[in-house]
């Protein structure tokens, strides 16, 4: 009797471990952002360092695409690569600790040439205080190129999960959670779309993150170490 309770024992601590294990491994495959993003475009194949995480798009304008993606602080030395280009967060005081992500929802947001400035500004007063924290699942960060092949431009990043982007965008819908996401931010929409190239966001009100949304976004999703 005593033998097989020994015995159901370590099987459960074998479960519980493997379990731990598991969990582990998870949570280190997954992206810990900075205040430093440089995409490469990828062939597909793992960085030689293997300091990148490798991510490839799912959805969107770049489909099928492959990307290197390295983060990092701004007093670290950011790689320099051909094709690369090197994003810095804006106003990174107003978005408080950055998380660990697996899918990066990019929209290459297409700001008027004489209103960076004051745009960069407004992202600063206005919309990181309310957006950079809108959900803990659910968090937008934008990011300014600064040098590279995209430069100058910005990106407004849909910092996600597996998880969370499958909570709000079911089947690549909006969700009635987004909706209720974003109301707090959707007093700022009318303000945000006149910084930007017309015709170049989502205007519809069907979409819940309406001007927020870019009519070029890709969804780049982490392709796990082990399946490279």
């Amino acid at each position: 009797m005593i033998l097989r309770r020994m015995k159901s024992t370590a099987v459960v601590a074998l479960a519980f471990g493997v379990a731990m294990l598991a969990s582990q491994e998870a949570r280190a495959q997954m992206i810990k952002l900075g205040e430093v993003l440089v995409l490469t475009p990828s062939d597909g194949t793992p960085a030689p360092g293997g300091n990148d995480n490798l991510v490839q798009a799912d959805r969107g304008s770049r489909k099928g695409q492959f990307y290197r993606v390295w983060t990092g602080g701004v007093k670290t030395n950011a790689p320099a690569r051909d094709r690369s280009t090197e994003y810095h967060l804006l106003s990174p005081e107003k978005a408080g600790t950055l998380p660990d992500v697996d899918v990066l929802g990019i929209h290459f947001i297409k700001v008027l040439p004489d209103r960076r400035d004051a745009f960069e500004r407004f992202v600063r007063d206005t919309l990181h205080p309310v957006v950079a924290n809108l959900r803990p699942d659910l968090r937008l960060l934008y990011y300014k190129a600064v040098r590279g092949a995209e430069a100058p431009s910005y990106i407004l990043l849909f910092a996600l999960t597996k998880q969370s982007r499958d909570k709000y965008w079911p089947g690549g819908s909006d969700s009635d959670a987004l909706r209720v996401a974003f109301a707090p931010a959707r007093v700022h929409t009318k303000e945000l779309s006149t910084y930007l190239v017309p015709d170049s966001a989502l205007t519809d009100e069907k979409f819940a993150a309406a001007i927020y949304e870019s009519r070029e976004w890709t969804d780049l999703v982490l392709v796990p170490s082990g399946s490279r």
